[in-house]
């Protein structure tokens, strides 16, 4: 009918001058640096550099130990920066977690191996190797990794697949799945289900939510399954090019009962099966005037941690807030931690907890935070992290 139509036209318009907008966003502002952090199942936690670099932070919680490394050489001539990181949390590479790094200028992404040292103090993080074809990141960037698959959600580029060997962490030289748009109008973050489902922080016709899609390396296919809207969307508010979009998800995969659920920090923050059609949970629990910006579970312990800021008394104040999720949809608030006065630290861009371990880094910050999770008292039973 000439209605639907015309609301069709609508919203394709719509998409041509939020790509436009979102291209000369990212031209006039590209030389801003974002930081990001992730973290192995033993406690180390590995992250980008303030202000950007070749280099990358480690930090290992168990001696309180932080190392910047570099790679000299053996990095390619195009990659200038690393802007995000991933580990896979079933890295089978022999005493050693496989990690990777991509640079949003370039689009190229590299592996690592990640380990602890054997006789000092520290860790060790050595150059696998780099993807030979980049990908599109524009103005956006966020990369994933899981059982041989890397996901890079490329902002209005489009979303692309690379794959690498589990044992070796050696990657695919070109994209499997290259640039791929889902119909949306970007995604600029991703997280993996599984190696095969990925779900994407996604700018979509009624808003911000994540898309769930499929992956199929063989047919080079990438199917758009389900979308879950955000609740009390923050948008375009604190935004940190390339690699901190507002909009980020974090899986917690539930001991026990082989159910597995999508905690979303947008704001509001939601939860929900990200393999089952429906509406998400809201999760209403956080202190007033909170606003959820990053998000990172630990299965093991059963929380979420999710950072952000908060404004009392008109002070602006950047901080994490820990959920126990021992009871998925009914999370419970444990505490509120103040990181540090928004006019000076910036803003956290980023939260990882692995074992007893919070760890956080900031905006305007050269190193990476750390706290330890504090005792969750209830009425009829204490259960310490410690």
């Amino acid at each position: 009918s000439p209605s639907k139509k015309s609301t069709s036209l609508k919203r394709k318009e719509k998409k041509r001058m939020i790509k436009f907008h979102h291209t000369l966003l990212f031209l006039l502002v590209r030389s801003t640096q974002s930081r990001n952090i992730a973290i192995t199942s033993d406690g180390i936690a590995l992250a980008t550099e303030a202000r950007g670099s070749q280099r990358l932070i480690t930090y290992d919680a168990l001696d309180n130990q932080e190392t910047a490394h570099s790679f000299g050489s053996s990095l390619p001539n195009n990659v200038n920066r690393f802007d995000d990181v991933a580990v896979d949390p079933n890295s089978r590479a022999r005493d050693s977690t496989i990690a990777f790094a991509i640079d949003a200028n370039s689009g190229i992404v590299c592996s690592f191996n990640l380990r602890e040292r054997n006789n000092s103090r520290g860790v060790s993080l050595d150059h696998i190797g780099c993807t030979t074809q980049g990908v599109n990141t524009s103005p956006f960037v966020g990369i994933a990794a899981m059982g041989g698959t890397v996901v890079v959600s490329g902002g209005t580029g489009g979303a692309s697949v690379f794959t690498y060997d589990e044992d070796s962490g050696v990657l695919s030289d070109r994209a499997t799945i290259r640039n791929r748009s889902l119909g949306d109008i970007g995604y600029p973050d991703v997280t993996l289900v599984t190696p095969e489902i990925t779900a994407f922080s996604a700018d979509v016709d009624q808003g911000f939510g994540v898309v769930v899609a499929s992956i199929n390396t063989d047919s080079k296919s990438l199917t758009r399954d389900r979308v879950f809207l955000t609740e009390d969307s923050v948008e375009f508010n604190f935004i940190i090019l390339p690699a901190n979009f507002p909009l980020t998800s974090s899986m917690y995969f539930q001991e026990g009962s082989g159910k597995n659920y999508l905690y979303v920090a947008n704001g509001g923050i939601t939860v929900q099966d990200p393999q089952t059609n429906g509406k998400p949970t809201v999760v209403d629990v956080a202190p007033n005037g909170f606003k959820a910006l990053t998000v990172d579970v630990n299965s093991e312990r059963a929380v979420a941690v999710f950072g952000g800021v908060i404004q009392r008394r008109r002070q602006t104040s950047s901080v994490y807030i820990v959920l126990d999720i021992s009871d998925p949809l009914d999370p419970e608030l444990v505490n509120m931690e103040v990181v540090s006065r928004r006019s000076r630290g910036g803003r956290i861009t980023g939260v990882a907890s692995a074992g007893q371990n919070i760890l956080y880094v900031t905006e305007n910050s050269a190193s990476i935070g750390h706290a330890s999770l504090q005792t969750i008292d209830k009425s009829d039973k204490i259960v310490s992290f410690a």
